[in-house]
């Protein structure tokens, strides 16, 4: 009896087992039929493998942005000190004396009238020009109640004439026309107190709060309409020198 090939009886085995569905393992045994059912899974897992993925560009920064992070950062040591600023504020508001507001007195007052309203006609220190001396005495002798003086200032020239007069003053000095009225141009503590510094700074009289309380009385019965409707802020005014230092 002829004896068949053993690679021929195994090529035969094969075929029946591929024919037959037999299971994994017998076409497992075939390397041919193992390299038939690998090659479409690897050309799978090939066609299947992700496309390398590109670099996201850097996006470029604004200007401001690289601005602030070049710029310098507070140090610590600033930022506990910038801590305690609240507690430093609270503790300056209430240690701090408040500023007690000076209060202008009536000589300091008149000074300033004076230079502004006076000083052009009689004198920058009262020694006289186009107007009268009022410095050394001379306004005290012209008018030793401080009351005309102070109507005479109210009512001027005109205003005075107005009333009947042809002179002014003790000594009778004839009206000229040269003395303007302040009474409707000056406030009440400027009037009074360039009244005040003619006679106290320039001709050297001594304050007398009697006097001028009887002027201030004097003045709420004045026969002129304006004077009086005017005479209690004059009065107003004169009641608060009583509260001012001396020489003030």
């Amino acid at each position: 009896m002829t004896e068949v090939p053993e690679h021929l009886l195994l090529r035969s085995k094969t075929r029946r087992a591929f024919l037959s569905g037999a299971g994994p393992e017998t076409a497992a045994s075939t390397p041919a039929v193992v390299a038939a059912e690998t090659a479409p899974v690897a050309a799978s897992a090939t066609a299947a493998a992700p496309a390398p993925v590109k670099p996201a560009k850097a996006v470029p920064k604004l200007p401001w942005v690289e601005a602030a992070e070049r710029r310098n950062k507070i140090p610590v040591w600033a930022v506990s000190a910038l801590a305690f600023l609240p507690v430093w504020a609270v503790m300056f508001m209430l240690t701090n004396d408040p500023q007690t507001p000076t209060t202008q007195g009536p000589i300091t007052t008149g000074a300033t009238v004076y230079s502004s309203k006076c000083g052009g006609c009689h004198g920058s220190t009262g020694g006289g020009g186009s107007g009268p001396a009022l410095s050394g005495g001379a306004v005290l002798a012209t008018f030793p109640n401080a009351l005309d003086q102070v109507r005479w200032v109210m009512l001027g020239s005109q205003g005075t004439q107005d009333s009947g007069a042809t002179t002014y003053g003790a000594t009778e000095v004839p009206i000229k026309g040269g003395m303007p009225e302040w009474l409707s141009s000056l406030k009440p503590d400027e009037l009074l107190g360039v009244v005040r510094h003619e006679r106290e700074t320039l001709s050297g009289e001594e304050y007398d709060p009697k006097v001028w309380e009887e002027v201030a009385a004097a003045l709420k019965e004045d026969p002129d309409p304006e004077i009086k409707a005017k005479a209690a802020e004059f009065a107003t005014v004169i009641e608060g020198w009583a509260a001012l230092p001396p020489g003030a």
